[in-house]
């Protein structure tokens, strides 16, 4: 299914009438230098195809003749390569083996080039005779290991690009013995040569750079009947090469239809030509808030992040992404692939298909799941998923976040479905150690108890709300308050000793903290300046304590997390109705 949406992704592409996407029997590939020839082969100057990206040189993207996929064996590829083919030289210090790729490499322009071309015969005669040593250039180092292509002096583009070179690319093609002639899986044609090797993907986070395969088969325990490689699963070379061209081009490095969450990368694409396409990659870093959308650098800027933020306000409300953007057609069908890093392989961590509205919705209930109110002004209304996950992750590095926790939130994300029973776990962890909660934290905590435990959580803190954990993590929100404001800058307070346990073993750790607060109480209701604030935090207190059967011995993860986001919305109370006195804050009664 994979690898049919993907040929037709391909096929869309291709028939598209800018289309840039490589046409089959050719591939982009990094190209650095140019041998410039004159008509006698003689090599006149080697001219810097690079282009400045910031303060270094990058290899220029080229259509050049499809590569070879040199998992092993010596294999050139059609007037264009590493200096080790075309010139029999490298970095490696291997110079038995690049003298065997620069014979294979003259072999095959001599074979399949004819000099009936200026440019074909500019080639073979470069070959014909001894050709001067470039390693006295001054950039040689820049251009030894680099890929090569050849240009003719005085005529424009490159020699691989001549009609002649085309024709003769394609006799190279046509001569090569496939594996096995059979039906293809992808197009269910019969009579196709299969693919034995299919092309390299590139592109993918961890990865290795010189490409990696999602059809490989490399050791005799994984073939069956006596098929060896890919004839395993027999894939046509025409479709092999389209699915690996369009992924190719999905993960580009300039490629909007792509996404790195933790170790996945996601790549992602429509039926059908669709705006769905240009919008998706919001869904995945939201503008941080509407001041953002506003403080955008250009009108462009501001325009799009203004779109953004008003399609996820409408789908999280429950409203049709088309009542904000009136041409897009809800019923086209859209792809969104996961892929890992597995050594030499790519691992698949998930593929779904949905169509672009319901997908939309499923987006739009993660984000009213996530809904609460925040602690900084300046947080995003619509928290990225990258940054939600920083915040599970020991020290807050993307590169510390659990792999398979990343791509199941993802997949929970775009599925609608449960998120990972792990992420409850991960997050109380990271409290605890941390001693903090925060806004990101408090949203996973009450999206995970919304979507998997059917719980309805308001946005903040609900004074009429009697679960015992909510009413506890509101009651140690209190406790805190009163020794803050009793003991300003204290050197440990309780949450600092307390508050890991407290949720965890509360009749041990609350008739404790109860004693240490009628002691803070007193000593704010002694001074006038705050003595009825010390009323108004023992009310609170006896208040809560009125809707307490009892303390529990243990709470279970899913009522401690209930207890922190009782926590987080009295505490963040406390900040938001507020009446400020000389001394203090007090706390207008919810």
């Amino acid at each position: 299914m994979i690898l049919q949406e993907l040929n037709h992704y391909y096929e869309r592409k291709a028939a598209e009438p800018e289309a840039s996407i490589p046409s089959y029997g050719t591939s982009v590939e990094n190209i650095s230098f140019a041998l410039i020839l004159g008509e006698d082969g003689t090599l006149l100057d080697v001219e810097d195809l690079r282009l400045q990206n910031g303060n270094q040189l990058r290899p220029r993207k080229m259509v050049v003749p499809a590569a070879e996929k040199k998992a092993n064996g010596i294999k050139p590829n059609f007037l264009w390569d590493s200096t080790s083919y075309v010139l029999g030289l490298d970095d490696k210090g291997k110079q038995e083996r690049a003298n065997k790729c620069h014979d294979a490499f003259v072999q095959q322009v001599r074979t399949y080039c004819s000099d009936d071309d200026p440019g074909l015969k500019a080639v073979i005669s470069f070959y014909n005779h001894d050709y001067p040593a470039i390693t006295a250039r001054p950039n040689w180092t820049d251009i030894c290991g680099s890929n090569l292509v050849f240009r003719l002096s005085g005529t424009p583009g490159f020699i691989h690009e001549r009609s002649a070179a085309r024709k003769a690319w394609e006799l190279c093609l046509g001569k090569r013995e496939a594996a096995m002639i059979g039906q293809c899986l992808v197009s269910g044609e019969e009579g196709q040569p299969l693919a034995r090797l299919h092309p390299s993907i590139k592109g993918v986070r961890g990865a290795q750079s010189v490409g990696a395969s999602i059809v490989s088969f490399n050791l005799p325990a994984f073939e069956s009947y006596g098929k060896e490689q890919s004839i395993n699963a027999p894939v046509s070379e025409k479709a092999a090469f389209n699915y690996v061209t369009a992924l190719n081009a999905l993960l580009a490095a300039d490629s909007r239809q792509k996404a790195v969450i933790g170790d996945t990368t996601l790549v992602f694409w429509a039926e059908s030509r669709s705006y769905a396409e240009e919008l998706f990659p919001s869904m995945f870093d939201p503008t941080e808030s509407k001041a953002d959308a506003t403080a955008s650098t250009t009108v462009d800027d501001q325009q799009t992040a203004a779109k953004t933020f008003n399609l996820l306000k409408a789908i999280r409300s429950g409203r049709l992404a088309s009542d904000i953007v009136p041409d897009l057609d809800e019923s086209v069908r859209f792809f969104i692939l996961g892929l890992a890093p597995n050594a030499s392989r790519l691992s698949i961590r998930f593929w779904l298909e949905n169509t672009i509205g319901n997908l939309f919705n499923c987006i739009g209930k993660h984000f009213s799941n996530l809904e609460i109110v925040r602690q900084y002004d300046n947080q995003s209304e619509f928290p990225s998923l990258k940054r939600l996950l920083a915040h599970t992750a020991v020290l807050g590095k993307s590169e510390n976040v659990q792999p398979v926790l990343a791509g199941s939130m993802t997949k929970a994300m775009l599925s609608g479905g449960h998120y990972p029973r792990s992420l409850l776990p991960v997050v109380l962890c990271r409290i605890h150690a941390e001693r903090e909660v925060g806004y990101y934290r408090a949203a996973l905590l009450k999206a995970f108890l919304a979507r998997n435990n059917q719980m309805e959580i308001s946005m903040s803190y609900d004074p009429n709300r009697k679960d015992t954990p909510y009413l506890l993590g509101g009651l140690f929100a209190v406790l805190e308050k009163a020794q803050n404001d009793a003991i300003p800058g204290a050197n440990a307070t309780i949450k600092d000793r307390f508050f890991a346990s407290a949720p965890a073993t509360p009749a041990r750790i609350f008739p404790l903290l109860l004693k240490n607060a009628a002691n803070h109480i007193a000593k704010l209701r002694k001074d006038q300046a705050t003595k009825g604030w010390a009323f108004s935090l023992e009310k609170m207190i006896q208040d809560t304590i009125a809707d307490l059967n009892n303390f529990p011995q243990v709470l279970r993860l899913e009522e401690q997390a209930l207890f922190m986001i009782g926590y987080y919305q009295r505490m963040k109370a406390f900040y938001t109705n507020k009446k400020t006195t000389d001394t203090t804050t007090e706390e207008k009664q919810p």
